[in-house]
């Protein structure tokens, strides 16, 4: 008969669950905050490709010579990329070296 009634057992009635409130809530909450800054990077990395997609085209459409519209071209492309990047449609370079 266990003493200790915090501690559950698994569900096969063998060794008790390693793990009490204390270590749950810490693990919780560092999820939890693992989670925010992640969709606060992705949010603000969306916002910049829309800031260079919005740029790009603009100098684009208003570009008078060629070199003008290759560069307005490559800032949309760079804003797409970087949008690629936020939603993680683009493998990272961290990945590929590893």
């Amino acid at each position: 008969m266990d003493v200790d009634t915090n501690i559950e057992k698994e569900p096969d009635g063998g060794e008790p669950v390693g793990i009490n409130q204390r270590e749950l809530y810490i693990v919780v909450r560092t999820a939890v905050k693992d989670a925010l800054m992640d969709v606060l990077g992705t949010v603000f990395l969306l916002g910049f490709a829309l800031l260079f997609v919005s740029i790009g085209a603009q100098r684009l459409f208003d570009a008078s010579s060629t070199g003008g519209s290759a560069l307005g071209g490559s800032i949309v492309i760079l804003g797409f990329v970087l949008a690629g990047a936020a939603l993680d449609l683009i493998p990272s370079i961290r990945a590929l070296t590893q």
